[in-house]
């Protein structure tokens, strides 16, 4: 053991998966999942029967059915303590982690701060989605009953930060895919690119992504898709925006387990888990921005422009430095954002992913990123030359999280706090906009008979920002173009000037 041993920082020392193709049965249960998951991830860090009797925490990410999605399928009263009673263990402290695909970094990153402050031992972190099961049985008319009782207290996160906003949701923004269509169009408005080209971008990269999704034993999409393929109308790949196609979209019909056992080194050291097996947080930044059409930049992320460099300083490294990196892949944008932050001109297309993303390997709600972590732990325990990242992104890239892991003590001692410093740049929206608009971004839905009416986000000839709906069949890029705006009570009108 080295003289410098740092016997309070948190080392993740197991991690655990599971899916239909190792759980048995035809309708797995999110609990059925999280339980097959935990005893991996102890069977992973081989003292499974000290680890377990050392837990002292238990942290579960939120369903998607306690998230506002419901599929009518219930969920335990208690989902901490029923994951982790599935998995065969159990703790004094459970908690049920907030909304959003940010929350197992974020997480994780609270966990670890805790074990370094020796406020917490040893800690599980737990996920578990079976929306591919509930979406199936649905289909076939079979009932499921995913409840169970409990009067055990928990600590229950759950915020009210808003995704989408009032004025957002009133003109036309009513799902992730339209939300994050706007962004994606603002980002190749910025690069100067026409559709055709922007679309030949975001097909490179997904079908890099879907590479390596070949790669996981889990990924609930595999299968390599070239470039033309993304393209496409084939494989069902319709349009559900003017921008986005099916494939381009986190794939939500998954049934997925994950578990994470972190302690501290010195813990590890005496519950005698091998030291390869351990995995050291060396870095950890959260942000957290308003609604999109209310952000100073729409066409990149500020927030992941702040977090990303935050984790990075802590470490004392530079992204060039990096080796594995996932990057959180709902839609290409998210993806090209932290392209762009990182500048890393070195990077293939497919090494911005572990496991191919939430398009290939799957989208298990808000529980993505601990499938991306257990694929970075896997991927230092083979190779742990080079430091590691993760990011994770909850709502409209509202919510930040990024971490930093090597496979041995890092050179920097990890604070136990997360770099939370950004503070954003909030632009009030025009409650009564009236006159001359620009086109800083739009999006229209599409459906079986074409494109619908564009949402678009505007900067007016006084300089206020606002939303309008352009109610037109006009094809073609309405980027910078000028229109007129009507305001009006529920939703303002544009027309094309």
């Amino acid at each position: 053991m080295m003289s410098n041993f740092d016997a309070s920082a948190p080392v993740i020392i197991g991690v655990g998966e599971a899916s239909r193709k190792t759980v048995a049965g035809e309708w797995p249960s999110p609990r059925e999942l999280a339980g097959a998951a935990i005893k991996v991830a102890l069977t992973d860090t081989g003292q499974s029967l000290s680890v377990a009797a050392a837990i002292d925490t238990i942290a579960a990410i939120r369903t998607f059915e306690d998230s506002g999605v419901s599929l009518g399928t219930g969920s335990p009263d208690n989902a901490p303590e029923a994951f982790g009673a599935a998995g065969g263990i159990s703790a004094a402290r459970l908690i049920y982690a907030d909304v959003g695909g940010q929350s197992p970094q974020a997480m994780l990153n609270e966990l670890a701060g805790d074990i370094r402050r020796g406020t917490c031992e040893l800690a599980v972190l737990v996920a578990a989605e079976a929306t591919g099961t509930a979406k199936r049985a649905r289909k076939a008319g079979v009932t499921l009953d995913w409840r169970l009782p409990s009067d055990i207290a928990f600590d229950n996160r759950l915020s009210s930060f808003p995704i989408l906003s009032r004025t957002e949701i009133r003109h036309g923004i009513i799902s992730m895919p339209l939300a994050y269509s706007l962004i994606e169009n603002a980002r190749r408005m910025e690069l100067g690119l026409n559709a055709d080209a922007y679309a030949q971008e975001m097909a490179a990269l997904w079908s890099a992504f879907s590479a390596k999704a070949e790669g996981r034993t889990h990924a609930q999409f595999p299968g390599f898709r070239a470039p033309e393929a993304m393209l496409s109308d084939d494989n069902a790949n319709y349009p559900l925006t003017d921008i986005y196609r099916r494939w381009h979209v986190a794939q939500d019909a998954v049934d997925l387990g994950g578990a994470i056992i972190l302690t501290s080194a010195g813990k590890a050291r005496d519950l005698g888990v091998p030291q390869d097996k351990w995995v050291w947080l060396a870095g950890a930044a959260e942000a957290a921005e308003p609604p999109l059409a209310e952000r100073g930049v729409i066409h990149r992320s500020a927030a992941l422009d702040f977090a990303i460099p935050a984790a990075l300083g802590q470490a004392g490294i530079q992204a060039s430095d990096l080796g594995p990196v996932d990057i959180y892949s709902c839609f290409p944008c998210a993806v090209f954002a932290a392209v762009d932050t990182m500048n890393d001109a070195a990077r293939a297309l497919g090494d911005y992913t572990l496991t191919g993303g939430l398009s290939f390997f799957g989208g298990p709600g808000n529980g993505y990123s601990m499938y991306n972590i257990a694929a970075m732990v896997d991927a230092l325990r083979q190779d742990g030359s080079k430091p590691a990242l993760v990011t994770a992104n909850g709502g409209v890239m509202s919510k930040q999280a990024v971490g930093i892991y090597t496979a041995s003590q890092p050179d920097i001692a990890w604070s136990g706090e997360a770099a939370k410093g950004y503070v954003p740049k909030q632009i009030a929206l025009d409650d009564a906009p009236h006159g001359k608009g620009r086109v800083l971004s739009f999006v229209r839905s599409a459906g079986k008979d074409g494109f619908g009416p564009a949402t678009l986000i505007l900067e007016m000839e006084n300089g206020a920002r606002a939303m309008a709906v352009l109610d037109s069949t006009l094809d073609g890029d309405l980027g910078h173009r000028i229109v007129d705006v009507t305001s009006g009570e529920k939703r303002h009108m544009a027309t094309i000037l």
